[in-house]
């Protein structure tokens, strides 16, 4: 199985993919303390996806800019905080550059008890 990239998913990647699941969105939780249900984002390197071990946890709105039912898209940014697909840079500067954002989502799943070393493995 692959995914995207054309990197095979492997049993410790899956597993990973499944903790940010249960954690959830990483800008709803720094933004308003709440959980909410995530896609697994992969970060990128000059436009290129860096592999599955560097993915995090990010909502429909967060990551695709869908904004949430019964809010528009300037709504859903106020309320939220700013959509990664309506730039990086904004993103980033409401919750942080992607080496933070992975150190974040780790500290998340470790507290979450997915302490386990294979969800960490490259």
């Amino acid at each position: 199985m692959s995914f995207g990239s054309g990197e095979p998913i492997k049993a410790h990647h899956a597993a990973r993919f499944a903790a940010i699941k249960q954690v959830g969105c990483l800008a709803c939780w720094l933004r308003l303390g709440m959980r909410i249900d995530p896609d697994v984002h992969h970060l990128l390197s000059g436009g290129l996806r860096r592999g599955h071990r560097y993915t995090i946890g990010l909502c429909d709105w967060h990551h695709r800019g869908y904004p949430p039912e019964r809010y528009s898209k300037n709504s859903a940014t106020r309320v939220f905080g700013p959509a990664l697909s309506n730039g990086s840079k904004p993103f980033q500067e409401a919750f942080g550059d992607d080496q933070s954002l992975l150190e974040f989502q780790d500290t998340a799943l470790r507290r979450a008890g997915f302490d386990q070393e294979r969800i960490f493995d490259e």
